[in-house]
């Protein structure tokens, strides 16, 4: 008998030591696991806005292809992803946006082939859900919203219910809301009659453009966006003409413009509104949008 006691204390203290083990063990991996998750929880998710459209009417009734331009999308929502932050893509149809065909290029990347296929990984690799269904879901889930440039905002997004919604319920909790070239056409969303107000700028009505620019909630903010010196020559080399520019658009609405020479980064940041001029803008309007959401 007692031989068999020293033998189940002798197997116990084994049996002790191994569990002890085990627990300090799991203590020493919590800062590399709990404590990792809690981190990547406390970012938050970040929307990101972009047109169901493919196609744009011109002045010329002519029609031109659209679509997000894929380093203005790419280069912030990458930037953020690997900081911590979700990305949450919506486009009013709930569907895939269209990229802009020309926007496809690595000389959009510094010439770095590599970051240009990344890029596009990226972006395919997202699941869009529609406008109606952000809204369904809570935009109080978002920590901020950014809409990426392409002509493409000019058609759907300027005059879309839903992203007026969204745009007023930012605006009320002063929540960072970034665009980016033609991405600030978007924010006309949130004028009382936003699609009177483009069927005006199309229509060359300038009257009927300044009735429907009031009650404009950026009125009076200062931004940028895309130049009508640096929209023209692409004009002019394709023939056409837009069927309105987004940089007049934006100042007849009331905006105060702030344009900084001709496709060099600049970024504009007014209480909750940061705005870039052009694609060379991207890397510095998701630096900005970061530093604003860590000091929040």
């Amino acid at each position: 008998m007692t031989a068999l006691w020293q033998e189940m204390r002798s197997t116990g203290g084994i049996f002790m030591k191994r569990l002890l083990f085990l627990c300090l063990a799991a203590l020493l991996m919590l800062p590399f696991f709990g404590g990792h998750s809690e981190a990547a929880a406390s970012k938050g998710k970040i929307l990101v806005v972009a047109s169901s459209q493919s196609q744009m009417e011109l002045a010329d009734k002519s029609i031109m292809n659209v679509g997000f331009f894929l380093n203005e999308f790419a280069v912030p929502t990458e930037y953020l992803a690997e900081r911590g932050y979700e990305i949450v893509l919506a486009t009013p149809s709930g569907e895939m946006p269209v990229m802009d065909k020309g926007s496809n290029d690595k000389k959009f990347f510094g010439g770095d082939e590599a970051a240009r296929a990344k890029a596009v990984a990226f972006v395919n690799g997202l699941k869009p859900i529609s406008l109606q269904d952000a809204i369904k879901g809570g935009l109080d889930q978002y920590a901020a919203i950014f809409v990426p440039g392409g002509h493409a905002p000019m058609t759907d997004l300027m005059q879309d219910k839903d992203l007026g919604t969204i745009l007023r319920y930012f605006h009320e909790k002063q929540k960072p809301t970034a665009f980016i070239c033609h991405g600030p056409s978007a924010m006309l969303a949130a004028l009382p009659d936003a699609a009177a107000y483009r069927q005006a700028l199309v229509s060359h009505d300038a009257k009927g453009a300044m009735a429907a620019a009031k009650g404009w909630i950026y009125s009076g903010y200062e931004m940028t966006v895309l130049s009508d010196a640096e929209e023209w020559p692409g004009e002019v080399a394709k023939g056409t003409e837009m069927p309105f520019h987004v940089e007049q658009a934006l100042q007849i609405a009331g905006g105060k413009m702030r344009v900084d020479g001709m496709y060099g980064s600049h970024v504009v940041h007014d209480r909750e509104l940061i705005t870039g001029q052009n694609p060379s803008s991207d890397i510095e309007l998701a630096k900005e949008l970061d530093k604003t959401l860590q000091a929040e």
